[in-house]
């Protein structure tokens, strides 16, 4: 047996990460680079093949597997039931065709390289996986969480990292028609075959039945036992006590999954689902944050340390080709994919390029004992480096697309002549794609009412069409565009922004031309408030976050949206604000005051 670790031997691999990452994160900032580029080269810079300083052990593996698991635990509070419900065409359509486009390519590329099919599949269909922690990380810094294009990542990230626990199980088989036996599938072995191993196919049954009840579970566990103890924590005012508790229930859930043959990322992200049923789920987010933003740190750093450089070196060519490959490739599948699922181009291209790069999964997969048999060393060494390199150019490819994206909007940029075709129901008009606007237009999708947006600012355009939202460019201070887009059959007005001066200009002739149109507005101080108001806008103050959500909730409610909806669409996207505001410490909004001043 291998002697113990001296407590100062243990401590040095922490500390190491501890203060290069720091550095790495002081020296990203001063360059403008991207956090997760200054993580990978530092984790290279002092790995084996550079430096020596640290190498991967059980001791970093871990550490960088918790902060996995901590950004799943906040997926999941950000998560409803209803947004589950809402994001099928991504979960069942999206998500899937992504995935299987991306792998089963992969797959017939690595056998056509000599690798037998049933490796290739395992490893092709890893490498059509993306990064869930780099994919978070480039929305968070964008600030593109709550558009459509961070809402769909998000959900197809979800997608994969279910999928991957049975692709896991897949990859363990391989050598051998069947699978040791563990969790559920380890009880029926006991049971029915005298504790031999259980069939593949019996095997990826059981996680399946395992996943749907750990689900269930989840949810009756947020219910009846989460919400009471934290109920009782709060009424302790005991702030140590919390941050155990929600430290335990991270841990204990992730620990629970793997327990039962699932996967530690699983039982983190099914807590986080746990606690987005309470009320309590902006104070356990302010609890968890600097463990998530900590442990992360230590994933990439670990992504880094998983480089070989001598292989690197003596394969350079082969790794940026695969690099590139797996960018380009996925970049071009992800396309199709989004395509098939009726994206707009711009809106298809920003989405590809943004899962373009390789899986943190993909390394544990190929760490698997029959993939290291069944792969060369070169070639396996390559793949590695070549996943590594895509996830250190990540944030630059998604840059990449954002730019592209906003290319093809411009392209396609016309003015708006007649109203959009296939709008049969009276639309609300939103004019102006600013935050408030954006927010009002993710709250009519989200409760279906039609919408008609308008932006005569040729960036701000460009922007949101690349962001997913629909847009028409135009002039909305032109009466005739108004009309045309259907202002006479409008149910009300958005202003994005607060021009008071064309807006009293316009009055007038929108009082007599739409008598009962309403319109609505966030302004930022007390003197537009009463100047809107006195011209007959429903002006509201914008003192919560995200900006303008008073105003949205009260023409929520104007359009009838049942009171308890509203509530409940307020608190989703104080949440939603919450993962890309990194100063949000304490809840945004008084979702009853806000509630009772618009009703």
């Amino acid at each position: 047996m291998a002697a113990e670790l001296t407590p100062v031997e243990a401590l040095i691999p922490a500390i190491t990460l501890l203060g290069f990452g720091a550095s790495a994160a002081l020296a990203s900032k001063a360059m403008r680079l991207s956090p997760i580029v200054g993580y990978l080269l530092v984790g290279i810079l002092i790995g084996p093949g550079v430096l020596g300083l640290i190498e991967i052990s059980s001791a970093t593996h871990l550490l960088a597997e918790l902060g996995v698991v901590f950004l799943l635990f906040d997926i999941g509070m950000h998560v409803s039931l209803r947004e589950l419900n809402e994001s099928r065409r991504d979960l069942l359509r999206l998500a899937p065709l992504h995935l299987f486009l991306t792998g089963l390519i992969s797959a017939a590329a690595l056998a056509m390289s000599g690798v037998d099919w049933p490796i290739a599949i395992a490893v092709g269909l890893s490498l059509g996986l993306s990064s869930t922690a780099v994919v978070a990380r480039i929305l968070t810094e964008r600030e593109q969480n709550s558009c459509p294009i961070g809402r769909s990542a998000t959900h197809v990230l979800i997608f994969q990292d279910i999928v991957a626990i049975f692709l896991m199980i897949f990859a363990s088989s391989l050598g051998s028609e069947e699978v040791g036996a563990q969790g559920l599938a380890g009880l029926v072995s006991d049971l029915l075959l005298g504790g031999g191993d259980v069939p593949l196919a019996v095997a990826l049954g059981l996680s399946l039945v395992q996943t749907v009840i750990a689900f269930g579970a989840a949810l009756l566990v947020g219910k009846y036992l989460i919400n009471p103890v934290f109920r009782t924590l709060v009424a302790t005012r005991n702030d140590e006590a919390f941050t155990a508790f929600t430290l335990l229930l991270v841990l204990a859930a992730a620990c629970a999954t793997a327990v039962i043959g699932l996967s530690l990322t699983l039982g983190a992200f099914l807590a986080g689902l746990a606690v987005s049923g309470t009320p309590f789920r902006h104070q356990v987010q302010t609890e968890m944050g600097p463990f998530r933003g900590l442990l992360l740190s230590f994933f990439f750093i670990s992504v880094g340390l998983s480089i070989d450089v001598p292989a690197l070196m003596s394969h350079l060519g082969l790794v940026l080709l695969g690099a590139v490959g797996i960018l380009v490739v996925k970049t071009a599948l992800g396309y199709v994919a989004a395509r098939v699922n009726s994206w707009s181009v711009p809106g298809a291209t920003q989405m590809a390029f943004l899962l373009a790069q390789g899986s943190e999964f993909t390394l544990v997969v190929l760490s698997l004992g029959a993939i290291v048999a069944g792969i060369s060393s070169g070639l396996m060494s390559s793949i590695v480096a070549a996943v590594a390199l895509s996830l250190a150019l990540a944030p630059s490819w998604a840059g990449l697309g954002v730019r592209l994206s906003r290319r093809l909007a411009e392209r396609s940029k016309t003015a708006v002549e007649t109203a959009p075709a296939g709008v049969t129901d009276r639309p609300v008009i939103v004019i102006g794609m600013s935050s408030a606007g954006r927010l009002a237009i993710d709250a009519l999708v989200d409760h279906h009412i039609p919408y008609i947006a308008l932006e005569g600012d040729p960036d701000r355009f460009l922007a949101a069409v690349a962001d997913g939202y629909k847009v028409s460019f135009g002039d909305a201070s032109n009466m005739k565009l108004v009309e045309a887009v259907g202002g006479s059959n409008a149910r009300a007005v958005v202003l994005g922004f607060a021009r008071y001066e064309v807006s009293r200009e316009v009055t007038p002739t929108i009082t007599r031309r739409f008598p009962d149109l309403q319109r609505f507005v966030a302004v930022d101080n007390r003197l537009d408030l009463e100047r809107y108001l006195d011209i007959g806008v429903r002006a509201h103050l914008a003192g919560g976050q995200p900006k303008g959500i008073e105003m949205v909730a009260d023409i929520l409610l104007t359009l009838d949206v049942p009171e308890p909806e509203v509530r409940e669409w307020m608190e989703e996207e104080a949440e939603r604000f919450a993962i890309g505001d990194a100063s949000s410490g304490e809840e945004k909004i008084d979702v009853d005051e806000i509630v009772g001043e618009a009703a």
